[in-house]
């Protein structure tokens, strides 16, 4: 009995040192070397606008291989690195997250806020 809990303090002793090693990587770990900021700009529209539409189309320059979302919902990064996508509005103050990140484990996000006023 009591080599059987020696020895299953040895494989949990074992096991946390194994999961405490992989959790310590750190994501400047696994940049490559690469620690230039990721680039993100939304190009419309512009923070704090007022529209009088129910949608508005959000578009924006990136690296071609970023992958983007708007709002949780993935766009189409083009071979120029634009993007757009459209955002269903509703009255009042609307916030939208577009948030950008690559392979090399960068990230860029912008909030804007777009307040739909009914005419």
């Amino acid at each position: 009995m009591k080599k059987r809990l020696i020895l299953g303090m040895v494989v949990l002793t074992l096991v946390g040192a194994v999961l405490g090693l992989a959790c310590s990587k750190k994501a400047s770990d696994k940049t490559d070397g690469d620690t230039t900021p990721l680039p993100l700009e939304v190009t419309e529209p512009q923070d704090e606008s007022v529209v009088y539409t129910t949608q508005v189309v959000v578009k924006g320059t990136t690296n071609v291989d970023a992958v983007v979302t708007v709002n949780g919902v993935v766009a189409d990064v083009d071979a120029d690195g634009k993007f757009s996508v459209t955002v269903t509005l509703e009255e009042g103050p609307n916030l939208i997250e577009v948030f950008a990140s690559d392979f090399q484990y960068r990230e860029a996000s912008e909030i804007l806020t777009v307040v739909y006023e009914i005419q």
